[in-house]
């Protein structure tokens, strides 16, 4: 029976206990207002729940989601100040032309045109740099952007 009772009590929260040395790191945050909005908004939510404010009193008067407030809330309980308040590395899409593709890119313009050809054209560009598997086949303004990056055109 003390099982039962005790799968059905409800979770007390944990309250958030500022140090004196992070309550003041978070007040000059605020204060001087030259942090990302994300970062001072992640500050003065720290502040009002180690004040005791409840849950939707600080998503009102901060202007969070609850998602937001309980993750916040979690991240600072789990690892301190800095791992609450910086924002975590975003995975992202990694480049497909780099500075090596670039370079060939541009050596390959600078060159001397197939045989056949009046001149360079960004297809052309193309094709030749898939042709001698320089890498992978890019659109044509991916290798616009990287000649006009190295202030040189086509021909």
């Amino acid at each position: 029976m003390d099982t039962i009772c005790f799968l059905l009590m409800p979770r007390l929260a944990k309250p958030v206990n500022l140090p004196p040395a992070d309550a003041a790191q978070l007040q000059a945050i605020v204060k001087k207002g030259t942090h990302k909005s994300r970062k001072i908004a992640r500050a003065r939510a720290l502040l009002a729940m180690s004040s005791g404010k409840g849950a939707a009193v600080v998503q009102a008067e901060v202007g969070i989601s609850t998602t937001q407030y309980y993750r916040l809330k979690g991240r600072y309980l789990a690892g301190g100040l800095a791992q609450a308040l910086e924002e975590r590395p975003r995975s992202g899409q990694p480049p497909k032309v780099t500075p090596a593709l670039e370079a060939r890119i541009t050596s390959l313009a600078c060159s001397d045109l197939p045989i056949g050809a009046a001149r360079w054209t960004l297809s052309l560009l193309n094709e030749t740099l898939v042709s001698l598997d320089y890498g992978p086949a890019v659109s044509k303004e991916t290798i616009r952007q990287v000649l006009k990056k190295a202030s040189s055109s086509p021909g």
